[in-house]
């Protein structure tokens, strides 16, 4: 469990953790001379059942709220620490609007220097603190009253952080592993260390990271968990890694990221749920220029509202939006941040992050809002339900890659109503009802291609697919027409889609078919030309059109150039020798000829058609086999 102080400067934060652990956190030798904390510092306390509790003590005054907020980020709660003497303060209200935020709900009231004032100022005190709390926090705060000087009220409060249990990360710990940095420095001897709260996923010495942006890869030389040396760590725990690779100090910076080399990828537009201060100075307006502090990390951004149409955020509202940056940071779904103006005056807002991928363009659209509110729900199970609820067909990768999980996650349990499929290496959930819809488009969108059009032959696959519905839907149309064409509703001929039952109808030209299809049979691998054919098959130039048609809408012959036809018997006949020659080396015309026994011109013709079709692929003089699956998915096999 890591949990961090807040409250405004001089207020006893340090003496306080001081009192707790024993650990003087401020380090520097300016804040020992100036009794003032600048830099984040950490202390470590042991629970009763052995675990250990982390202390984060941030800075208190103003000019170092940047510190601050890269403190608190991924805690588990919080210690809000107000002095007996002062009372509530400026900081006070600013940490408590960060703690908010970022969704720190987990909080303890502190009362500090009890000693330097009467019972009667501390219990005004307390009043005004939990007015102040309760007004932001709607959980049940705890108030402690102590002193660090005389050490009152200690013990109850050590006593109390001692027993609580850890809230529970088994999400956190599905994922692959990400660390914000927070600190880096040099040890002799050692080498590099970086230290961090750990948000997810698990660590090991010897693995291998990519530290972002800067991509670079380094390896886990040693680490330490919560202060002390280990050899693995985990999600909700301080760490401190020792890093070996082609790196150095200077390629690092706060805010800085390592991850897992599976979740190497950057984002600079964040889809996110933004909620505006319901005390923030001014209304937030459309494309506002200003500073988002995530993780250990401060950038620029814009902030582009996405939901409703709407050009401003009034305080305490909430609404989608799209974060805009200025260079691409690491980021991932459910990480909570904070906004303050682009002068870093005052605090604006903040939420969370839906989609760390967001669209340039499109980013409005109903369906992308659709997909952003299941990411709200803030869970893989619970945005699976609620994307199917919407008849709504999902790419599993896309929620592997948004919520960060690892490389093979398995799916959640689905629903009686929900499907699964595969397609293009990829697995895809939808619903029986989105699947029936899909395929009662499909069949509307070819009769409707057919009543306007003069070609009987069918419609192109692809046209069809972009006939019947919208891009996000053709996963599930691609798939849905393949189960049409596989269970025989459907047919293809030559790349076209028809209705099954077009390709046997009689169609009053299977006499002139039959009498050229004997023509052809007869003739074997010997295909002769066109007017050969029509010449032996006694039909005129309409009649032999009209069988050659026939016979091509039906998939029993095939154009081989402008002057041959060939069966798809033949065909393959020919594929199969082709085969068999390249098997043993690549081959020539002339052993293609010679094995086949046909004349020169028309094995060019047969090596030529197929070379176009990628079945075959020429060498200088020889030949070698390009595709073996080409042929038959010409011939639609």
């Amino acid at each position: 469990m890591i949990i961090a102080t807040a409250g405004h400067v001089d207020h006893g934060k340090t003496s306080l953790i001081k009192a707790l652990t024993g650990v003087d956190t401020d380090t520097l030798a300016e804040e020992k001379a100036r009794g003032l904390t600048i830099n984040l510092g950490y202390a470590y306390l042991p629970s009763i059942d052995g675990r250990i509790i982390g202390f984060i003590d941030v800075p208190g005054h103003h000019r170092f709220i940047n510190t601050m907020i890269s403190g608190v980020s991924g805690i588990d709660r919080a210690l809000v620490i107000i002095a007996a003497d002062d009372g509530p303060m400026p900081q006070t209200s600013e940490h408590l609007n960060v703690l908010n935020v970022l969704g720190i709900t987990d909080i303890d009231l502190v009362i500090t220097k009890i000693d330097a004032v009467t019972s009667k100022r501390v219990r005004e005190v307390t009043k005004k603190a939990r007015e102040l709390i309760d007004a932001r926090c709607e959980s049940d705060v705890k108030v402690f009253q102590v002193s660090s000087v005389t050490d009152d009220g200690i013990a109850p409060l050590k006593s109390h952080l001692q027993s609580l249990q850890p809230k529970g990360r088994d999400q956190a710990l599905e994922c692959g592993f990400r660390l914000s940095i927070d600190r880096r420095f040099h040890i002799s001897g050692a080498g590099i260390v970086v230290t961090g709260t750990a948000s997810t996923g698990t660590v090991n010495v010897g693995d291998h990271l990519i530290l972002q942006p800067k991509g670079l890869e380094v390896r886990v030389r040693e680490l330490r968990a919560n202060d002390a040396v280990a050899k693995s760590a985990a999600a909700g725990q301080r760490v401190a890694l020792c890093l070996a690779g082609k790196v150095e100090l200077s390629d690092i910076d706060r805010g800085d990221c390592l991850v897992e080399r599976a979740l190497d990828q950057l984002s600079q537009r964040l889809d996110v749920q933004l909620t505006l201060l319901s005390d923030a100075p001014t209304a937030l307006k459309h494309l506002l220029p200003v500073k988002l502090y995530i993780g250990a990390r401060r950038a620029s951004a814009k902030v582009a509202l996405i939901e409703n149409s709407i050009s401003s955020l009034a305080p305490g509202q909430t609404s989608m939006a799209q974060l805009i940056l200025d260079a691409p940071i690491s980021a991932y779904s459910g990480e909570r941040f904070v906004l303050r103006d682009d002068s870093e005056s005052f605090h604006l807002g903040g939420g969370v992050i839906l989609d760390p991928n967001g669209p340039q363009y499109g980013k409005a659209k109903p369906g992308r809002l659709t997909w952003l509110s299941a990411l709200a729900t803030g869970s893989v199970d619970t945005a699976l339900q609620h994307l199917l609820a919407h008849n709504v067909t999902t790419n599993w990768s896309d929620i592997v890659r948004v919520f960060n999980l690892k490389v093979g996650a398995a799916l959640p349990s689905l629903t009686d109503t929900a499907v699964k499929f595969d397609l293009n290496q990829s697995t895809w959930i939808t619903t029986r009802s989105a699947i029936a819809d899909a395929r009662q488009t499909l069949l509307n969108a070819l009769s409707d291609a057919k009543a306007k059009g003069s070609d009987t032959r069918g419609t192109p696959r692809e046209k069809l697919i972009k006939l019947a519905g919208r891009a996000s839907d053709s996963a599930l149309l691609e798939a849905t027409l393949t189960t049409l064409i596989k269970t025989g509703v459907l047919g293809v001929t030559d790349g076209r889609v028809h209705d099954a039952k077009d390709r046997n109808k009689p169609d009053g030209n299977e006499r002139h078919w039959s009498s050229l299809e004997r023509q052809l049979q007869t003739a074997g691998l010997h295909i002769p030309v066109i007017s050969e054919l029509q010449r032996d098959a006694r039909l005129d130039g309409t009649s032999l059109k009209l069988a050659l048609k026939h016979g091509a809408d039906r998939g029993f012959l095939h154009r081989i150039n402008a002057t041959r036809y060939a069966l798809t018997t033949t065909l393959l006949d020919f594929a199969e020798t082709t085969e068999s020659l390249a098997a043993e080396q690549n081959f020539t015309v002339a052993n293609f000829k010679d094995e086949l026994g046909v004349g020169r011109k028309l094995a060019i013709e047969i090596l030529e058609f197929f070379d176009s079709i990628n079945f075959t692929q020429r060498q200088g003089n020889e030949r070698t086999i390009a595709n073996p699956k080409a042929i038959r998915s010409r011939l639609k096999l």
